[in-house]
């Protein structure tokens, strides 16, 4: 082995040792227990949004989204909570516990529809109570620009399913200073916000990570 191979091994080794940074979690937990409903595909509301400011570097990839959901298709009524948003009023349709996604836009003085930077595609999730319900975001997510406006949805627009959820309630600047506000959509498209800046916050989880260090990507060692 000529001394520049053993150099670039020695390098490579070195790297793959080094300690690695932790991922950075944004977390707005429901400290109000179940709040925000119906989010429903067919007779409720068909996006909820909720904003964070994007932590420092080096952790700015999505890697893992998650919310508190409450399936009010086995409760077969409105569940515990005290907040409703639809025109609908409180009932909760019983049936099959929709499909969702979770995902990260980017902001235009609101939620934008057309700004999807992370996604986990659709999700079948059971919770029994308010559960906890997180999954990775698909390959190709968009790094985030710390210190920048984003928002956490959780959406059933294109989803299968007739039931409901309910969401989490988060106190409002009880873990972040950011005055972050709740968003729903009432569109069947997900795209006109039509409820604005309520709160208290819907309780979300957002898992940021580092990129892949230059020097490993693409480097293979025999």
């Amino acid at each position: 082995m000529t001394w520049y191979r053993a150099s670039i091994l020695a390098t490579v080794v070195a790297l793959a040792v080094a300690p690695v940074a932790a991922d950075t979690l944004v977390e707005k937990a429901p400290d109000l227990g179940p709040f925000w409903q119906p989010l429903n595909p067919n007779t409720g509301s068909y996006a909820y949004a909720d904003c964070f400011v994007a932590p420092a570097a080096p952790d700015t990839v999505p890697d893992t989204l998650g919310t508190w959901l409450l399936d009010l298709t086995i409760l077969g009524n409105p569940g515990t909570g005290t907040g409703t948003n639809s025109t609908t009023g409180a009932s909760a349709p019983t049936g099959v516990p929709p499909t969702i996604r979770f995902e990260i836009w980017g902001d235009a003085a609101g939620p934008n529809a057309g700004d999807i930077l992370a996604t986990t595609g659709s999700l079948s999730p059971a919770p029994v109570l308010l559960d906890f319900i997180s999954a990775p975001v698909l390959p190709g997510p968009t790094s985030l620009t710390p210190g920048s406006l984003y928002w956490f949805v959780a959406t059933v627009v294109g989803e299968t399913g007739n039931g409901s959820y309910q969401t989490g309630g988060h106190t409002q600047n009880s873990t972040y200073p950011d005055n972050c506000t709740f968003w729903f959509s009432n569109d069947p498209a997900g795209i006109t916000f039509d409820g604005q800046n309520f709160t208290p916050e819907m309780a979300f989880s957002v898992n940021l990570t580092g990129p892949i260090p230059v020097e490993l990507i693409g480097f293979e060692v025999e």
